[in-house]
């Protein structure tokens, strides 16, 4: 085939292959030099402590606590260690431990309590991801007029079945699963839905049928039946669910995020005070 002959077909496929190799090849440098300026982070602050007298190092190492790049360092090197095992089919993974993250402006929590205000399910919203739960920390701490200083906590579950709704085929499946029960409540007479529940649950199956959660997320399937769907997935035998947000932008912006529904399978390691980003002040 001479190069005039080439169908436009042909070209465009190879010039978004092309693209995509570009991307891709980007994105591998970006985290590769990621990983090396951490790694540089982690030795320097080695070198640092250890000019110190050993009775002055944990001072030390707890001042490192409160920058954005001790916890990135460590998130990277917790992610290398704790793996998560693929379960039925693919469909969720089990946890044999795990550290996560949860941002704040309140001091001193023992056992966490469900969230207020919930998106995606009723229970504790935690993160792998510690720069998110910093975000999230440092914005809401400069939304009180009082100098609450953000605070993260690291955090541990330990033999948790976790649905894994960072793949859209997952969440097609569970959808699938979980409009048949809202067909079922709604042909229920006497299901003891709230008026705003049997409102939403019309909503939410026209939202499934027409898949356009694809577009907006999880949240616009199950937008004021997170108690439905939170019973739904406990249903399956799960204790929470993965999924990635758009979070409370501009204080997180896409992160994952680790729904845990029993507070009580949380254990908190570490309380962590933060230190503001220079120039910005609660006031």
């Amino acid at each position: 085939m001479t190069p005039e002959n080439i169908p436009d077909s042909y070209i465009k496929d190879e010039e978004e292959a092309r693209k995509m190799a570009e991307a891709e090849n980007i994105k591998r440098n970006e985290e590769k030099n990621k990983n090396s300026a951490l790694q540089e982070f982690r030795n320097n602050l080695a070198k640092e402590i250890l000019k110190f007298p050993k009775e002055e190092r944990r001072q030390m190492l707890d001042k490192a606590k409160t920058k954005p790049e001790y916890w990135e360092a460590r998130e990277e090197r917790l992610r290398k260690v704790e793996e998560e095992e693929t379960i039925d089919n693919g469909l969720g993974v089990f946890i044999k431990r795990k550290t996560l993250f949860h941002g704040s402006n309140i001091s001193g929590i023992q056992n966490f309590k469900p969230a207020d205000e919930f998106t995606i399910g009723k229970g504790v919203y935690l993160t792998s991801q510690a720069e998110a739960a910093i975000r999230y920390a440092r914005g809401h701490s400069l939304k009180h007029e009082d100098k609450i200083p953000p605070i993260i906590y690291e955090v541990s579950i330990e033999n948790l079945k976790l649905l894994d709704l960072r793949d859209d085929k997952n969440v097609d499946i569970i959808l699938r699963g979980f409009r048949e029960i809202l067909l079922k409540l709604k042909e229920k007479k006497e299901s003891g839905l709230k008026w705003y529940e049997e409102g939403a649950i019309l909503d939410a199956i026209e939202v499934i049928d027409t898949k356009r959660y694809h577009h907006w997320g999880l949240r616009e399937a199950i937008n004021g039946l997170q108690n439905i769907f939170t019973d739904y997935c406990k249903s399956l035998g799960y204790d929470g669910l993965i999924y990635i947000e758009g979070g409370n932008a501009p204080f997180t912006g896409n992160h994952d995020t680790y729904l845990i529904f029993d507070p009580s399978k949380i254990q908190v390691i570490e309380e962590h005070k933060l230190e503001l980003p220079k120039g910005e002040t609660n006031n």
